[in-house]
């Protein structure tokens, strides 16, 4: 088993009893201590847990809304926002739509032909009405309604996107943050697959704070927004992303 595979699964224990000790993720997962101690190294370094006397506890994870309640904030905005972003589509393209409100806002304006994916029931239900589009599998998250884990990125890492709309539940002055690390390691595998990554995102998500950093501002192309404060749009510019608004500023 891969140490990201590993990782995966810690996390999955630790949402459910919150500890683990060295000595339950060596029998756990049949490794040397050694072994044990790079995985605990590494999700210590990431942010993912903290370490305690002998093992390592869950840590404090940033908590935003259930999928459903986000989808009643800043509803209007998120539609204007889809509206304006929608316009980076051509033709024959393919194009990954990530999972988010503000991504399914988008999704309803969808027109073009082109080859859709995504990894959210949401956006998968709204694109079939519209286009081709393909359902990419995995471990379900019910509360954000989408799909996670390796067999998620297995599949992920086989296709190159012409384009990829993704989002975030924070935007911090280092890049965008969110509150799963599933989430996180997919925005970066798609990242790393796309020719152009768009993020959309409104302006209630600078100056949040969510515990596991997806991208970098040097890793997205363009961002679509109704408003930024002045600093993040120095950091955005300087790091040679584009940013679009959805009104004249």
């Amino acid at each position: 088993m891969y140490q990201e595979e590993r990782i995966y699964k810690i996390l999955e224990i630790l949402k459910t009893k919150n500890t683990m000790t060295n000595q339950e993720i060596m029998d756990q997962f049949h490794i040397s201590r050694d072994t044990a101690r790079r995985d605990i190294v590494r999700l210590v370094s990431e942010n993912l847990a903290v370490r305690t006397h002998g093992g390592i506890t869950l840590n404090d994870v940033h908590q935003i809304g259930n999928y459903q309640t986000r989808k009643q904030e800043n509803e209007e905005i998120k539609n204007e926002i889809g509206k304006t972003a929608v316009s980076l589509i051509e033709n024959n393209k393919v194009i990954f739509f990530d999972t988010s409100t503000t991504v399914a806002a988008l999704c309803q304006y969808v027109e073009s032909d082109i080859e859709a994916y995504s990894h959210s029931l949401d956006n998968i239900e709204i694109l079939s009405n519209h286009c081709l589009c393909q359902m990419i599998g995995g471990t379900y998250f019910k509360k954000n309604r989408y799909m996670y884990g390796s067999q998620t990125l297995n599949m992920i890492d086989q296709i190159y996107f012409d384009l990829a709309y993704v989002a975030a539940a924070a935007v911090m002055e280092d890049g965008i943050y969110v509150e799963e690390f599933e989430d996180a390691m997919i925005k970066k595998k798609v990242a790393s697959r796309s020719q152009k990554v768009c993020l959309v995102v409104d302006h209630s998500k600078f100056n949040k704070k969510s515990s596991y950093k997806a991208l970098a501002f040097q890793d997205i192309d363009v961002l679509v927004a109704d408003w930024l404060p002045d600093t993040y749009r120095e950091k955005i510019e300087q790091a040679g992303c584009q940013i679009i608004y959805t009104k004249e500023k």
